[in-house]
């Protein structure tokens, strides 16, 4: 057990007790990593910030059900991931998504750049397109690192599911990068 996860067990059991200034220390402990995270599912720095904040406030009000099973930076990337998943369905029913076959009308960049910004940039464009389970599964794998196993946790399925899904999402991904306006901006990023 690290160090922290000793901490954090404390600070837990405080919080349960009511002691506030518990939960600003875990706060201020993990906030910079569910930051990160979060910008995984926005590119937009305030849209960013206030689903960390949703984070915290859904770990708040979740902290009974924490069961320390495993370390509690786990837990909080596990709500995280929920709320970032959450994020995009609600996105992605107050606008019409737009389909595959209607990928060429995107308007693209008037010039292929090697940026890793805007490398990055294109990369979320193209994710954007895609469902939003399809879409959380490449950012856990790809952008957050995370094994199947870890994904299948976060997802709340069985990685055999998770495989399959990262399998069906890449196809979509590489189909779509075939595809007018994208084809041949992809190729030096996935080279």
């Amino acid at each position: 057990m690290r160090e922290n996860d000793a901490e954090d067990l404390r600070d837990v059991e405080a919080v349960l007790d009511g002691d506030e200034e518990a939960y600003a220390r875990l706060v201020e402990r993990h906030g910079p990593a569910v930051a990160k995270q979060m910008r995984n599912f926005s590119r937009y720095p305030l849209t960013a910030e206030e689903l960390a904040q949703d984070v915290f406030v859904e770990a708040y009000l979740s902290l009974g059900k924490f069961r320390a099973e495993a370390p509690f930076r786990h837990w909080i990337a596990r709500i995280a991931t929920l709320v970032g998943y959450k994020y995009w369905k609600k996105r992605g029913r107050a606008k019409k998504l737009v389909s595959l076959s209607e990928a060429p009308d995107l308007p693209a960049p008037e010039k292929v750049e090697r940026d890793p910004a805007a490398a990055a940039e294109l990369l979320h464009e193209l994710l954007a397109t895609l469902p939003p389970a399809d879409r959380l599964a490449l950012t856990l794998m790809y952008l957050e690192k995370c094994s199947q196993e870890e994904i299948a946790g976060r997802m709340g399925s069985t990685r055999v599911m998770v495989a399959v899904r990262l399998y069906r999402a890449k196809r979509k991904l590489r189909e779509l990068g075939e595809k007018e306006p994208w084809k041949g901006r992809l190729e030096w990023m996935f080279s």
